[in-house]
């Protein structure tokens, strides 16, 4: 086929994987949970390159146009292409074109949801369908655990064998099982100081680090039990502890990193008092300073009523649990 476009979603993890057991193959230290997202997605096309030996990375701007992408991007892009060339043993240089349907590099998991398309669109070039297992395996190879994820729609757990790290990520109940409704406050839109991948590396040097990890199993558990039964108070109380110790993992670090701004720490008390008053919500937040704002369908007109005012948040963008990735018919060039 001539080109090939698809949209890969971005997901919020539930349980936090924070740090790794392996860098170079992308293994974690903690099997994690997530629900996938259907608003924040990535939009990858790619074809042949029908001039030149060299790949041709593109971003696509807010106008609309085609431009080269930023060298950061551009690297993390042909280090994810020289793996899957190797999987595949698919050499030919391509046209490339991304974009996001949300802020990149702001801590919403723009990486998982970049690279899982990529890895999605150029399988599906080498005749490789959506519903193979080694998808998820080349999607977390581009150095974004988060990305073994995102190629899987609802609730996702990684890996799918908490015991083998190794493994690929595995659906564990479908979007349509528990409709939660995600409310995202983009308090800074921009790059954050820090990149997961560093934080990563410095989980570790927390002195906390090693007693977290002792404590994830039960918790794990204890969330999938949740979702399976649609209890929100459990789920409440176990995302938001969870949420609080994985930064605290990172404030305690060697250096410390603080992912936090004034304004999140004002909406995660904001939720939790919508929360004492009797609504059905609470609140998460990955490596950055934005909040993700769960809640159910009944209450998310009263959530947002009550948070929409706040100073200090940017952008507020609507999102729920979503089915996964797509192939598109349209492309970006």
């Amino acid at each position: 086929m001539n080109k090939v476009s698809v949209s890969s979603p971005s997901n919020i993890a539930l349980i936090k994987y924070w740090g790794m057991s392996d860098a170079q193959r992308t293994l974690p230290n903690n099997a994690s949970l997530s629900m996938t997202l259907n608003q924040c997605v990535s939009y990858c096309t790619l074809a042949r390159q029908t001039s030149g030996t060299s790949d041709e990375i593109l971003w696509k701007t807010a106008s609309g146009s085609l431009i080269p992408a930023q060298a950061s991007m551009r690297r993390g892009i042909e280090q994810h292409l020289q793996q899957l060339r190797q999987h595949f043993d698919d050499w030919q240089p391509l046209r490339i074109a991304t974009v996001n349907s949300f802020p990149t590099g702001a801590g919403i998991a723009s990486s998982a949801s970049g690279f899982s398309a990529l890895a999605l669109a150029f399988a599906l070039r080498c005749g490789q369908s959506f519903n193979s297992p080694d998808l998820s395996q080349l999607a977390r190879l581009s150095g974004s655990g988060s990305a073994a994820r995102s190629v899987i729609g609802g609730f996702v757990q990684w890996p799918g064998h908490p015991g083998q790290l190794h493994c690929p990520a595995e659906q564990f109940a479908p979007a349509q099982h528990w409709p939660l409704h995600d409310l995202i406050a983009v308090v800074d839109a921009g790059h954050k100081n820090i990149s997961s991948r560093e934080g990563h590396r410095l989980a570790a040097s927390s002195p906390f680090y090693a007693a977290r990890l002792t404590q994830l199993p039960e918790r794990l558990n204890t969330l999938r039990e949740a979702i399976l039964n649609r209890d929100f108070d459990t789920l409440a109380d176990t995302v938001e502890r969870e949420a609080v110790e994985m930064h605290m993992i990172a404030m305690t670090s060697k250096p410390a990193i603080f992912y936090w701004q004034p304004v999140t720490l004002e909406i995660l008390a904001r939720v939790r008092q919508l929360r004492r008053d009797g609504l059905q919500v609470c609140s998460t937040v990955d490596a950055g300073p934005n909040v993700h704002v769960l809640c159910t369908l009944q209450d998310v007109s009263a959530v947002y009523t009550a948070l929409r005012k706040l100073p200090g948040v940017e952008q507020w963008i609507f999102d729920q649990a979503g089915d996964g990735p797509r192939q598109l018919a349209r492309h970006l060039f």
